[in-house]
This record gives structure tokens, C-alpha cells and sequence, in this order.
């Protein structure tokens, strides 16, 4: 690689973890193709990146920035995924990664500013979507009002019917 391209490298990445919110540090060895494929599409689907780079271009690129931590980590086949919106389903997607390639392994993360490992990482990962947790949310929020709504019309037709 050229020093051009190794700039152009660093600012690239620089960028991608400014903006992001959440990142994950995969090692992978001796992964086929068409599983990394797999892995990319669901990266995709996510709404989150993936990029695979020199460790020494990652670690100029996490400096000052809220990941310096994962600069520690950056040694062997190195890959990030980065995500700035759902951080749940970029912690699927990883952890389904590892789960269906052992090659693969877990490194490191940080999600939305704290330091994980992988056991956090696998407890994220089995909570429910976003929609799904909003919808329990709102759920939880209407059901004292609705259950007022019909305790109130039972009453009204109490009164009616008397």
C-alpha cells in the first residue's frame, strides 16, 4: 500500500469512528468466502460497517478518539464492525457470526461508550429488536389508561342498565 492510500486509509476509518457509537473487534483465520459474504450482508442489513484493515492503520485511527481502547487490540487478522444507530442489531449480527464460524473470534467492543466483552456482547445480542422493545413500552404505557377506559364504561353501564 501506498503512503497516499495508507493516508487516505487512516482518514477513511478516522471518520467511521468518529461517527460512530458502537464498535466490535473481530478476529477471524482461515474464514471462506462465502461466509464472509454472509457476514457483510448481514452487517449491511444492520445499518452498521465492516472493514477490515492494517492494525496499524486501525490504531492511528482510533487515536482521540472515544475507541483509543480498542487500539490495544488490534494484533493478527484484525476486522471492525461500527455502527452509529442500532447497536443491538450490529451486536446480533456479530454474535451470530461467531456463534455459526468458530474461526472467528471476539476481541473487543465498545457500545455506546462502555467497554464490553463477549458475554455482554451475547446478552445484547438476545435482547429483543427495537421496534419490539418500543412496542412493550408504549404497551406498558396505554395499558393503566385503557384499563380505566373499560373499568369506566363498565360503570357507566352499571348505571345505565339500573
Amino acid at each position: 500500500m501506498e503512503k497516499n492510500q495508507k493516508f487516505a486509509e487512516v482518514a477513511v476509518l478516522k471518520e467511521t469512528f468518529s461517527t460512530a457509537t458502537s464498535a466490535v473487534v473481530i478476529e477471524f483465520r482461515g474464514l471462506v468466502v462465502g461466509k464472509d459474504t454472509a457476514f457483510r450482508k448481514s452487517i449491511r442489513e444492520s445499518k452498521a460497517q465492516y472493514r477490515v484493515s492494517k492494525n496499524t492503520l486501525l490504531r492511528l485511527a482510533v487515536k482521540d478518539t472515544s475507541f483509543a481502547a480498542l487500539g490495544d487490540h488490534f494484533k493478527g487478522a484484525s476486522a471492525v464492525a461500527t455502527t452509529r444507530e442500532d447497536v443491538i442489531a450490529l451486536a446480533k449480527a456479530v454474535n451470530g457470526f461467531l456463534k455459526d464460524n468458530p474461526a472467528a473470534t471476539f476481541k473487543a467492543g465498545i457500545m455506546d461508550g462502555k467497554q464490553i466483552d463477549a458475554k455482554q456482547l451475547q446478552v445484547l445480542a438476545e435482547l429483543p429488536s427495537r421496534e419490539v422493545l418500543i412496542a412493550k413500552l408504549l404497551y406498558l404505557m396505554t395499558y393503566p389508561i385503557s384499563g380505566l377506559a373499560v373499568a369506566l364504561e363498565g360503570i357507566r353501564k352499571q348505571k345505565a342498565g339500573e
